[in-house]
């Protein structure tokens, strides 16, 4: 909320209590804590938005990464699909492969028995080229090769020959494919599934930062939304404040007026002197009678709103300005030991700094009345006296803020 967005009455907050100072009637509006409340919350409400949105920006980079990891892990998980359909072919392979070597093998064995039985009758008719052949033989293959060399071998043997031949040729070619085979769909296999361990480990970890942070957007976001809905409310009191700090300051400057037009009054003082009151309010009495202002009421070079007047009290009595009662008689944080009076019509007094307290909370107070004794507590940088008038008062202690000087003179 900037400055110019507070206006009561197109006054800004700051130019509007210049001019009602001039007037002699400046306040110092509790709108304008509301206001700096709502300033603060917009503020922060601004700064967790601005968190929420840097976050979401990573969270939008995490989440391209995701993507381009869901579509590496795609592709990981075809090749493993393809890799064991690669597998599931090769032990098919391998399968039909053992098929061949036991069909080779069953051959093989059917040839041997058939080549046996023809030298078994070669051998009967008494050739000698198969005794030859046979003892010749180092193996049962030499036999086979051998008897190619016999001239007198049949077509048919011939034919058993070349197709035992063929067989063991068959099974080894089996044997070397069924191993081929076993070794690729291994190593297909294994590449595959460590492609896509490896992914969805990675995947994991990184949906898991995605959720955290996602979580933690909606956290800030609920914050800032919460934040937004406080400072709503506070511009609500700022402004119901506003009006009623409008109405004060039209009612004491009414008073003010009324009582310049009649006569001056002298008022006596809790140490016997008198003092006049340019506010003439019949029945004040100055709270500090030959004293002078130290620090007056408004804004401060400091950059702080003065509530009210600093008097140049060392250790001396302090005096009651009206007749009332004390709503407040011990610490009062930086304003240390306080008394503050009610008088009725919505008008308290203050009285801050005080060394020692002379009425008790509940006591009721005449004007002129001495309640304490001006000293240097609380948030002070020497003995003195802090006097204050607020208006518009519900609970006897707050109210609004007005320049004593409208009814006293120091």
């Amino acid at each position: 909320m900037n400055e110019t967005s507070s206006e009561l009455r197109g006054w800004t907050r700051r130019n509007f209590l210049k001019v009602a100072g001039v007037a002699g009637c400046a306040m110092l509006f509790p709108w304008l804590a509301y206001a700096a409340e709502s300033d603060e919350l917009n503020a922060k409400a601004d700064e967790l938005a601005a968190t929420a949105a840097s976050k979401q920006a990573e969270a939008d980079e995490m989440k391209a990464k995701l993507d381009a990891l869901q579509a590496q892990y795609n592709e990981a998980l075809d090749r493993y699909n393809a890799a064991n359909d690669a597998h599931d072919a090769a032990v098919a392979a391998m399968d039909a492969a053992q098929q061949r070597i036991d069909e080779a093998s069953a051959l093989i064995e059917s040839t041997r028995n058939q080549l046996a039985r023809r030298a078994n009758s070669i051998y009967r008719q008494g050739s000698t080229s198969i005794i030859d052949v046979i003892f010749g033989s180092q193996n049962f293959d030499d036999f086979v090769t051998n008897w190619d060399s016999v001239e007198r071998i049949s077509q048919q043997d011939a034919d058993l020959v070349q197709q035992n031949k063929d067989a063991k040729s068959e099974a080894e070619a089996a044997h070397a494919e069924y191993s081929r085979q076993e070794q690729i769909a291994a190593d297909e296999l294994a590449n595959a599934k460590a492609a896509k361990e490896e992914l969805e480990t990675a995947q994991e970890a990184l949906q898991k930062q995605y959720d955290e942070m996602n979580s933690d957007i909606s956290a800030i976001l609920a914050e800032a939304e919460q934040t937004r809905m406080s400072a709503e409310e506070a511009k609500k009191k700022e402004e119901e404040a506003a009006a009623a700090a409008q109405k004060a300051l039209e009612e004491a400057q009414r008073r003010a007026t009324a009582s310049s037009s009649g006569s001056s009054t002298s008022y006596s003082s809790g140490s016997g002197s008198t003092s006049s009151t340019p506010g003439n309010v019949s029945g004040w009495v100055n709270p500090a009678p030959g004293k002078y202002i130290t620090s007056g009421f408004g804004w401060r070079d400091l950059g702080d709103f003065h509530q009210g007047v600093d008097l140049s009290c060392s250790y001396e009595p302090v005096y009651a300005m009206a007749a009332g009662t004390c709503t407040w008689s011990g610490w009062f944080g930086t304003g240390g030991n306080a008394i503050v009076i009610d008088h009725g019509g919505g008008i308290v007094s203050w009285y801050l700094h005080n060394s020692s307290l002379c009425v008790q909370k509940g006591q009721q107070v005449s004007a002129g009345q001495q309640v304490s004794v001006s000293g240097n507590t609380g948030f002070s940088t020497g003995a003195h006296l802090h006097f204050q008038i607020n208006v518009g008062c519900s609970n006897g202690i707050n109210g609004t803020a007005v320049n004593p000087t409208t009814y006293f003179s120091w």
